[in-house]
């Protein structure tokens, strides 16, 4: 045959493929047994946001909006406000009413955790988000105030 594949030398790639195939199959699995078992991440793995408090309990957070300036997938939505007289909710008068980061737009880059001044955002090495409602996938202040614990 001129120019072409003869049919002997297709039967034989197609059993060196099959072979290859075959003897991957064989080979061990890197399995993890999740949840019982879960992987170990990187130091700099970034997951889920949260934010963070002081030793007396007061919020980091001063609703700068420095984090949902930064933010180059927009998920980060922050209303500021000033604190009532007495009332102490931040280290400061001004604090963050409302604070939403969409964790389905979320990149998780880390660069909200880097522009913040008060180093009250931080993103935890957990990342299990799952959710079966798209606005289950919105993190609100509370949430992000009081982040999950590893079982």
């Amino acid at each position: 045959m001129k120019g072409g594949v003869s049919m002997f030398e297709g039967i034989k790639a197609m059993a060196q493929g099959l072979g290859s195939t075959f003897k991957a199959l064989g080979a061990p699995r890197d399995t993890i047994e999740y949840p019982e078992k879960r992987r170990e991440y990187s130091p700099r793995f970034r997951g889920k946001h949260m934010l963070a408090k002081d030793a007396d309990g007061h919020e980091l957070c001063v609703g700068c909006g420095l984090c949902e300036a930064v933010c180059p997938a927009h998920a980060i939505r922050v209303v500021a406000a000033e604190a009532e007289e007495g009332k102490a909710v931040s280290w400061t008068n001004r604090y963050a009413v409302d604070y939403e980061v969409d964790l389905i737009r979320c990149i998780f880059c880390g660069m909200c955790e880097e522009a913040c001044p008060t180093n009250a955002v931080r993103l935890t090495p957990f990342n299990e988000l799952a959710a079966s409602d798209r606005l289950d996938m919105i993190a609100d202040k509370e949430e992000l105030l009081h982040p999950p614990v590893r079982k």
